[in-house]
């Protein structure tokens, strides 16, 4: 375990190195021909081997060193040294040894430049090499088939280093698209995670508000009515403090039922433990439970009933019940409302009017985000929602949802 994380902190110090790892190769390649060198010199006593000619031998290797870093002056370090090997007699030792360096090079102009440089890289290589061992016959009396042939198996050797640079740069681009792919994917996913979270908070606040505001706003009135009456009436006192406890009761059940579904979601709830969620046909009894509150409401439907979304059915009732809320908490003691439910042929509209004065009737209540919330119901099933005061007085909100509006929106 300690010799592999030793090796891992090494490679990934070479990795951030170049130039020294480079250096490292070009040394382990140099020492590797001088042990092979010497071994073969013990085999032919002929051969004299001194600590000079293992020099010798090295200098066509320092070329590698530069691969990276300067390849272009790693080339024309290596034909250098071939010509010297060539033309000056005393170094010519080291001629036959550079080969390595030129292959290396070849794989290095594979796979660390584009094609076309690659391709200029390999010809200023080989193309004065192939000159070199064709005029210049490694050995004496060797003729130009000869040379023809080592011209040959080094073009061979040449393209076979080539190909495998050229393999390797195009697994090396490979994989960096992929992991560019898997990075932007994985960005991409925690835009959409950071996304969903925002809508569902927005969805979460938006259902505490139409569930909270309405009840503590009748709770309000009601409590407000009891305390007036509470020497005066106690009868009609009991009555208001008895609406105060069912309505409190509603609050907290219904807010019980939204932080299950956020502990737990949709799938691990009983359904026996959850009451089911308001439609259209709930708007009876939030027209009684506001009248309870002490605001007169008239209910009319319009036209022949037809069966709505779910999700639009929801949303209608949600945008009814903060319409009233407002209504009890801004128009005024002695305002009615009106609440008109019509099935039109091309669309469905609700209507919640009242004649309010604007002035609240419980002190310490003040606006939210109610209107909000009431269009960005509407809009999510293609509806449209119109809110503002009435020429005669009073303030009107009307939401229209398309007979189609199941196509237009996310149901629920």
């Amino acid at each position: 375990m300690q010799a592999a994380f030793t090796f891992s902190r090494l490679r990934h110090w070479l990795h951030q190195r170049p130039f020294a790892a480079d250096c490292a190769l070009a040394l382990t390649l140099g020492l590797g021909y001088v042990v092979f060198y010497s071994a073969s010199a013990q085999l032919v006593p002929e051969l004299e081997y001194g600590w000079a000619d293992a020099a010798m031998i090295l200098v066509p290797f320092t070329a590698i060193c530069l691969r990276r870093k300067w390849l272009w002056g790693a080339i024309a370090l290596s034909l250098l040294i071939l010509c010297g090997a060539v033309y000056i007699e005393p170094i010519q030792s080291m001629g036959a040894d550079s080969g390595i360096g030129l292959f290396v090079l070849t794989y290095t102009a594979a796979a660390h430049r584009p094609v076309q440089q690659a391709l200029a890289a390999a010809g200023a290589l080989w193309v004065p090499v192939s000159l070199v061992i064709y005029t210049f016959p490694m050995t004496e009396g060797a003729d130009h088939l000869t040379s023809t042939m080592l011209v040959l198996v080094n073009l061979v050797l040449a393209v076979t280093a080539f190909w495998i640079g050229w393999v390797v740069r195009n697994r090396r681009e490979k994989v960096e698209e992929l992991s560019d792919r898997a990075r932007f994917a994985e960005e991409r996913q925690e835009a959409l995670a950071a996304q969903a979270v925002a809508d569902e908070q927005r969805r979460i606040a938006r259902e505490l508000h139409d569930v909270v505001a309405h009840h503590i706003s009748v709770i309000g009135v009601m409590s407000e009515g009891a305390k007036r009456v509470l020497r005066t009436d106690p009868d009609a006192a009991e009555d208001a403090l008895t609406t105060v406890n069912q309505t409190a009761r509603t609050a907290l059940r219904e807010m019980r039922d939204i932080l299950t579904v956020l502990r737990h979601g949709h799938e691990d709830n009983d359904p026996a433990d959850l009451e089911p969620q308001p439609t259209v046909d709930s708007l009876r009894a939030l027209v009684a439970q506001t009248k309870d509150a002490g605001l007169p409401v008239r209910y009319t439907v319009r036209g022949e009933e037809y069966p709505l979304p779910t999700g639009v059915s929801l949303a209608v009732f949600r945008i009814a019940q903060e319409a009233l809320t407002n209504t009890i908490k801004h128009a005024g003691p002695q305002a009615r409302a009106g609440v008109v439910v019509d099935y039109g042929d091309q669309e469905f509209r609700i209507s919640v009017g009242d004649s309010g004065t604007g002035a609240p009737v419980v002190s310490g209540f003040s606006g939210g985000h109610g209107l909000i919330g009431m269009r960005e119901r509407a809009t999510l099933y293609g509806g449209t929602l119109e809110a503002g005061p009435r020429p005669g007085g009073g303030y009107l909100v009307e939401a229209r949802f398309p007979k189609n509006a199941h196509l237009q929106g996310v149901t629920t």
